[in-house]
C-alpha cells in the first residue's frame, strides 16, 4: 500500500555552481542563474509505503506525519532562500534527493518513505525514490 501526502511551500533559489565560471553557469542554467535568484510555489508529494494498521485501516496517523514533515522539512525551507539552507546546487533533482534524505532520517519508524516528488513548475517534476 502507498499513501501520498501533498505539502506546499514558497522559496527562492539561484541555480549556480561554484565549480563553474560565470559564463558556464549561464550556459548551463540560463536565466535561472541570475544573481538575484528567482522563486517558486513548490509542491511536495511524500509517498509512504507499508501495510495498513488492521485496527484503524490506515497506513499512518496523517496528522502526526504532517507535524513531523512541517518540523523537519517545511519549516526549514518555506519563505526562505534555498541556497542558504542547502549546500548543493538547488536544482529540482537535488532538492528531491535532499528532501528524501531528510525524511528518511526523520521517519525511521512506521511506514517507510517510498518517494519524494518536488513539483517546481507545471512542467518540472522531480522524483526521488
Amino acid at each position: 500500500m502507498r499513501v501520498g501526502r501533498v505539502y506546499r511551500f514558497e522559496a527562492s533559489h539561484r541555480l549556480y555552481s561554484p565549480s563553474l565560471g560565470e559564463s558556464e553557469n549561464v550556459d548551463v542554467y540560463g536565466k535561472c542563474s541570475n544573481e538575484g535568484g528567482h522563486g517558486h510555489n513548490y509542491e511536495l508529494i511524500v509517498v509512504f509505503e507499508g501495510l495498513p494498521n488492521p485496527t484503524t485501516g490506515m497506513l499512518f496517523d496523517r496528522r502526526q506525519a504532517d507535524r513531523r514533515i512541517e518540523e523537519c522539512l517545511i519549516s526549514k525551507v518555506d519563505h526562505r532562500s534555498l541556497d542558504t539552507v542547502i549546500d548543493e546546487v538547488t536544482t529540482g533533482e537535488n532538492l528531491a534527493l535532499i528532501f528524501r534524505r531528510w525524511l528518511l532520517e526523520e521517519f525511521t519508524d512506521g511506514p517507510r518513505v517510498s518517494s519524494v516528488e518536488v513539483v517546481e513548475t507545471p512542467r518540472n517534476h522531480f522524483v526521488a525514490s
